[in-house]
């Protein structure tokens, strides 16, 4: 499949959520990037609940020690930052992830993005969802988001190798 999906977690600390992103990663072969005081990935709590699942090994993971770090350097390798926010943002769904190398970048599972690290970003994107709830939990929202990032690359592979 054409691009690659990347994802960008600052301080992702939850061996529960860091599990669930790994199968996702693993089921759309996308990359992690982790910044921050995120866990250690071989933590036993992560490591044998993925193995319960019978996923073997990890998908591709990058650690950066400061989100600032993390930005710097994906901004360098051309990389288009895209931001979360359950609070404003255009509708996630009209963005064209196609287009160019994306990254979803997830902020921590208790603050989110500070509007400080959401400035160092190319766009800012909701998940559209009911009044009634205010935002959603890391090993919902990620996958929403990544499954969509690859039905847009698909199609898009889709399109060109039809013409």
């Amino acid at each position: 499949m054409a691009g690659e999906i990347g994802l960008l977690f600052d301080a992702l600390r939850s061996p529960y959520d860091a599990a669930h992103i790994i199968q996702t990663s693993k089921a759309l072969d996308a990359k992690i990037y982790l910044s921050g005081a995120s866990i250690d990935f071989s933590n036993s709590k992560i490591t044998s609940k993925v193995k319960s699942w019978g996923i073997e090994g990890f998908p591709e993971i990058q650690r950066y020690e400061t989100f600032d770090e993390a930005v710097e350097d994906l901004h360098g390798m051309g990389k288009n930052l895209i931001g979360t926010s359950p609070n404003y943002g255009q509708d996630f769904y009209e963005l064209n992830l196609a287009q160019g190398e994306n990254v979803i970048v997830f902020g921590t599972e208790t603050s989110g993005l500070s509007k400080a690290k959401a400035g160092q970003l190319d766009n800012i994107v909701r998940l559209p969802m009911a009044e009634s709830c205010s935002f959603l939990t890391l090993p919902t929202v990620v996958p929403a988001m990544a499954w969509e990032f690859y039905r847009q690359l698909r199609n898009h592979e889709n399109e060109t190798t039809q013409r």
